[in-house]
């Protein structure tokens, strides 16, 4: 085992303790019995991204309701996600967690748009303020990952590399994004690549924002929404070296999601829910799932609706 890192497991559950370089070493052994996977996950599954037109694209504030009408029909449910944790054949508490998760995409924007509603009885942020870069993944969390040319590969935690290699590389042919809200301090959005410029809350790549409710039984009902400039490569250094994706209809991506649960103690997973099911997704893009950019839907084809009637389409939009 690797100097510094403890752990145990207990009633199935994971224990983790320390940094962001042990929670990737202790999941890497926790999972290694399970092999390699070659190819996107689930098998022969593929999930879909509704096309926004220009005008009805989401406003990112957290608020879900431009999420509504024909772009329902899109969404994914808690059913499709594997505990990784207790795996594949875990049944879901919807009393203990619950998640419904949508995509979308615009081609003219070029722009990926992801929201997520999750139900959890117990929302467990506890890292201390200043940590972000290094705790968050210890929080309860959204997680979204993108391979946007779909080629698969490690595009993280190279630790046989020296230091500057891996500030290089990390984050380069794929990305990992986390949101963990509402936070201590004013960080509740983290990217782990060295490109700071792709992970801003409010910037011209990268959106994103949350919001809190309670219900009357304790629960909480947290809304997550994300906007993204896909790429195929990320430079370190700044956008204008790097090199951006086109979106088009039909097109596959690689594609994941993720949510974590604590539930009473800080370093212990209640349950981690992937799209993919893919162990190590945190490190190889090819344990993502994939998902297709769909066509414009026919209610939206600017030959068939007149400009009077957009109203009427954005009202539908409404839950």
């Amino acid at each position: 085992m690797p100097k510094g890192i403890t752990y145990h497991t207990t009633k199935n559950r994971i224990v983790v303790r320390g940094s962001r370089r042990v929670y990737i070493g202790v999941i890497a052994i926790f999972f290694i019995l399970e092999g390699v996977a070659w190819g996107h996950l689930p098998e022969g599954q593929i999930y879909q991204a509704f096309h926004f037109p220009d005008r009805f694209t989401p406003i990112i504030d957290g608020n879900l309701s431009d999420w509504g009408g024909s772009v329902q029909a899109y969404t994914i449910s808690t059913e499709a996600f594997v505990d990784l944790v207790r795996g594949a054949d875990t049944q879901h508490d919807a009393t203990d967690f619950s998640v419904r998760l949508m995509v979308g995409w615009n081609k003219t924007g070029n722009k990926l748009y992801i929201a997520a509603q999750v139900m959890d009885d117990i929302h467990q942020i506890d890292r201390p303020a200043g940590t972000a870069a290094t705790q968050i993944f210890l929080d309860d969390d959204m997680e979204i990952f993108i391979d946007a040319d779909h080629s698969g590969g490690q595009y993280a935690n190279f630790t046989d590399l020296s230091p500057e290699d891996q500030l290089r590389l990390n984050g380069t042919e794929a990305n990992h994004f986390i949101i963990a809200a509402p936070p201590p301090d004013e960080d509740f959005f983290v990217s782990f690549s060295a490109a700071a410029w792709y992970a801003l809350p409010d910037g011209p790549h990268s959106r994103v924002a949350y919001a809190v409710q309670s219900t009357l039984g304790g629960s909480i009902i947290m809304s997550y929404e994300l906007m993204l400039t896909p790429y195929d490569r990320v430079d370190i250094g700044g956008d204008f070296l790097s090199k951006e994706h086109t979106l088009v209809e039909d097109e596959v991506l690689g594609f994941n999601a993720e949510f974590s649960d604590f539930d009473g103690l800080s370093q212990l997973f209640d349950a981690k829910f992937s799209l993919s099911g893919g162990q190590n997704a945190f490190q190889f893009s090819e344990r993502f799932a994939d998902l297709r950019l769909m066509a414009p839907e026919d209610l939206f084809q600017p030959t068939s609706v007149q400009n009077k009637s957009w109203g009427r389409i954005k009202a539908s939009f409404a839950p």
